[in-house]
């Protein structure tokens, strides 16, 4: 009998936020600082294209430039003619943030921005990069900055650049809005390294899962074996020979306990009485695909990216983000502080000292 891979997931009543204080403070301070800002670079991880659209980014820098970076390139399986036609009217790139070549590709589209800009801003440009937890943008920043460096001092600069943006493999690394940090000097490219930020609350079970599969959330946030059984789930829709996991067993399975046997098994670590640590073996699994070992752990963790979903199904289901998200408390609390339409402030609300500042600081930056 052939094997048929699982069509449905199990719910497992997870929790379906994540949305933590400093989240709040950064959408705050992302609306704040937008008059200074000319260009946001917003990251997205390939593996996950959908689940890692944050719909929030747009409602607090609502009518600012964007350049789209599908980041991780080199762990994705994500096709790039898929990407153009999600994005036929809009800017993107797909890119490894660690990749001195992909960063000088962002740099030329950064450049190409300012050359177009009439009058040219007189105190250099402003980008922005923002992005859900953990999606590879500190590690951007320090990848550009090195490349824009170089190019701009030539042999005056070494190339062991040394580190301005905090990076790790978990989510919450960089927690504060950083001062502006420079790119560039020719043409003058400043950047703001921003923290991570989570939706206020995900859809459903499933779309918490693939963002813990691409390390959006801490991995003690969700069970280990429950998400290992997702990443079988999904890996058996991408290929249901079982081709993904036959180091550890040479049949394509559905259960997600004797991948895990088989797998302590293959490593030599199964008990005497036949036992073995399955959490131990679930974190091993799932974390060989999310850092992604070698090139064998390639794949896609999002079922609309896995069905190769058309643009229309893709508006429709960010369309569906926009409005569930409009409903949430964050949303109202960001329409307190910034307007309705994101460019000012709420005529309900009595202004602050904190928005004064922020006020004198985008005169000056406009002078």
């Amino acid at each position: 009998m052939s094997f048929v891979p699982r069509k449905v997931f199990p719910d497992y009543r997870l929790p379906l936020s994540n949305f933590k204080g400093h989240h709040q403070k950064a959408l705050t301070k992302f609306g704040h600082l937008a008059p200074q800002v000319d260009l946001v670079l917003e990251v997205r991880d390939s593996r996950a294209p959908i689940s890692t659209t944050n719909v929030l980014f747009d409602r607090v820098l609502a009518r600012k430039e964007k350049l789209i970076l599908y980041s991780k390139q080199d762990l994705s399986i994500l096709k790039p003619k898929l990407l153009a036609k999600w994005h036929a009217n809009e800017k993107f790139l797909f890119v490894d943030t660690r990749s001195k070549k992909d960063a000088k590709r962002i740099l030329k589209a950064i450049e190409d921005h300012y050359t177009n800009m009439v009058p040219p801003p007189p105190l250099g440009l402003r980008t922005m990069i923002i992005g859900m937890p953990n999606v590879g943008k500190s590690t951007l920043v320090n990848t550009l900055r090195s490349v824009g460096y170089i190019a701009s001092l030539g042999d005056r600069v070494s190339t062991k650049k040394s580190k301005v943006a905090k990076t790790g493999g978990q989510p919450g690394v960089t927690r504060n809005t950083s001062e502006i940090i420079r790119l560039s000097k020719d043409p003058d490219i400043l950047v703001y390294d921003t923290p991570g930020v989570f939706l206020p609350t995900v859809k459903d079970g499933e779309t918490m899962l693939a963002l813990g599969l691409v390390g959006c959330v801490h991995t003690s946030f969700i069970d280990p074996v429950i998400q290992a059984d997702y990443l079988l789930y999904l890996l058996n829709l991408q290929d249901p020979t079982g081709a993904k996991y036959n180091e550890y067993i040479d049949h394509p399975t559905n259960s997600i306990h004797e991948l895990l046997y088989n797998i302590a098994k293959k490593r030599k670590v199964l008990h005497k009485d036949d036992t073995y640590d399955e959490l131990g073996m679930a974190n091993y699994w799932v974390n060989l695909w999310r850092q992604g070992k070698n090139q064998r752990y390639k794949g896609l963790f999002d079922k609309a990216a896995i069905e190769e979903a058309d643009a229309t199904e893709v508006k429709r289901l960010l369309k569906l983000e926009q409005t569930r998200v409009k409903e949430t408390t964050v949303h109202n609390k960001i329409t307190n502080s910034l307007g309705e339409d994101g460019t000012g402030f709420s005529k309900n609300r009595k202004r602050t000292a904190k928005d004064r500042e922020y006020d004198l600081r985008n005169q000056l930056f406009k002078l």
